[in-house]
């Protein structure tokens, strides 16, 4: 199965919140979004650590892509003081 691709080059402003949308509404595990060059580092300082999200940076032509790749949910151990 083919990853879902999203053309997001010509988003200059919002594009974080524009990603979130779509990774929101999409079921999916893995999505790319094609994004303009040299902007990796706001990317990044706007998602963190990616939350239930990985993030993969690869270069193309004339644009980036953005793979972002849904996380195996983990069982939390329970935390417990009292347990403890």
């Amino acid at each position: 199965m083919e990853n879902k691709v999203v053309d997001l080059k010509h988003v200059t402003c919002g594009l974080v919140p524009a990603i979130v949308d779509h990774l929101s509404a999409y079921s999916g595990d893995v999505i790319d979004f094609q994004i303009r060059s040299g902007i990796r580092h706001t990317i990044v300082s706007g998602f963190g650590t990616g939350g239930n999200w990985e993030m993969e940076f690869k270069p193309a032509l004339d644009h980036d892509i953005l793979r972002m790749t849904r996380k195996e949910k983990k069982e939390k151990p329970e935390l417990n003081i009292v347990s403890y």
